[in-house]
């Protein structure tokens, strides 16, 4: 749901979804499921240009990839990070 309000540029409605997900991965103790979320939260704050929070949001994805050693998705989010403006 996130990522079609992102896709459709309702950046709140994709934020809510987002924290909504986090939440419940959260409270089940899924941390790695909640890494793709944090990936997405900083995809979004990356496209309406807060990279403050995009930075935040893609380096705790990339803490929790690397704790579950997945080196893809640990590559991409530090591909993301190495984008972004400082």
């Amino acid at each position: 749901m996130g990522s079609v309000a992102q896709d459709l540029r309702e950046f709140d409605e994709a934020r809510r979804n987002y924290q909504q997900a986090l939440q419940i991965y959260v409270e089940f103790g899924d941390r790695y499921s909640s890494a793709s979320t944090y990936a997405h939260l900083g995809l979004l704050a990356e496209a309406e240009e807060n990279y403050v929070e995009a930075r935040a949001n893609l380096e705790k994805a990339l803490e929790i990839y690397v704790e579950y050693k997945d080196e893809y998705w640990a590559e991409q989010a530090r591909e993301i990070l190495e984008r972004l403006p400082e």
